[in-house]
């Protein structure tokens, strides 16, 4: 009995700690390396949505950037071309037909429109409109045409033969608050137009 060995509790055992490091150290290692792996996955995510959304940002901007003309400059649509000699803005217009008068404001728009096509094309008021800076949409008054044209004729269903031009003015009537619009001139009348421009007045 004396000569009997006794047994070491197992937690006391070498290999017990041996085994112990290398599952620990095992743990730690796994840990890092999945936190490693897992980071740039989610910056490469971050750049993946940034850049689609700096995209998509963009491509409006792009279509967005359409021109946008001045008075005194020439600007083509379609087969006509268009340049706005000048702008008055007046609360009445007189002639030898009377006064017209209005709670608002009258836009008079002096323009020459020449047909660059290789027959002669018709022309209407319609084919202009006043935009306001809220995108609030204005068509002209052709019953207007007839006091602040000297002809009395204006743009009313006029044949614009080729490559002559036809200066006259265009009516619109504002409200008073309206500061700052364009004038949008197509490129012709019914199913010659569908193409447009814009023209900054103020």
């Amino acid at each position: 009995m004396a000569n009997e060995k006794v047994k070491k509790p197992f937690y006391k055992k070498w290999w017990v700690w041996v085994l112990a490091v290398i599952i620990i150290g095992s743990v730690a290692t796994g840990g890092e390396e999945e936190t490693a792996s897992t980071e740039p996955k989610s910056e490469e995510a971050s750049a993946e949505v940034k850049a689609e959304t700096e995209t998509a940002a963009a491509e409006p901007a792009k279509k967005e950037e359409k021109k946008a003309f001045g008075i005194g400059e020439e600007v083509k649509v379609g087969n006509l071309t268009y340049v706005v000699n000048g702008v008055e803005e007046t609360t009445e217009i007189s002639n030898i037909l009377g006064d017209k008068t209005t709670e608002g404001k009258f836009i008079v728009v002096d323009l020459t429109v020449k047909n660059t096509d290789k027959k002669a094309r018709l022309a209407d008021t319609n084919m202009f409109k006043v935009l306001t800076a809220d995108g609030t949409e204005y068509s002209a008054d052709g019953t207007l045409d007839m006091y602040v044209n000297e002809a009395g004729e204006g743009f009313f269903l006029q044949d614009l033969n080729p490559n002559i031009g036809k200066t006259g003015k265009v009516v619109f009537e504002l409200p008073t608050e309206a500061a700052q619009y364009d004038l949008q001139v197509s490129s012709g009348l019914g199913w010659s137009g569908g193409k447009y421009e814009t023209i900054v007045l103020k």
